[in-house]
């Protein structure tokens, strides 16, 4: 004798639902994509995927960072639903982590190569003067 299991999906709570709906309509709105907008708000892709496809109630970490990271959110609405939803969610930094880490690097080089034609300048500078 065979027992079968039938298997439903985790069923997300009314309130957990309409909290996912929001977050991702704030998703749709900055026009973004699941990996550009986990790195804006400094989390995984999966954790955005995970809410986008109902499968994870958006938890503390998510609902945190849209609220620190993006413009125009009115956090008791994200939250509970009660406020004002505004339109227009933008990213408040478009520079990924990856960005910023290039542009330090060429910042870097940048002060390292003024530095160099700084000193050739004076190297020249002294050798005018001493010629003279």
């Amino acid at each position: 004798m065979f027992t079968t299991f039938v298997v439903f999906p985790n069923r997300m709570k009314k309130e957990d639902k309409e909290r996912s709906d929001r977050v991702i309509e704030i998703f749709k709105e900055t026009g973004l994509n699941q990996r550009q907008f986990s790195e804006i708000l400094g989390i995984s892709q999966q954790l955005v995927s995970a809410v986008v496809n109902y499968t994870k109630k958006p938890n503390e970490t998510i609902l945190l960072a849209i609220i620190d990271k993006i413009k125009n959110i009115d956090p008791m609405w994200l939250l509970t639903g009660i406020g004002e939803q505004k339109n227009n969610y933008t990213p408040k930094e478009v520079e990924s982590p990856i960005e910023l880490h290039i542009k330090k690097i060429v910042k870097k080089e940048f002060e390292e190569l003024s530095q160099d034609i700084l000193q050739k300048l004076s190297n020249i500078e002294d050798s005018v003067k001493n010629s003279n």
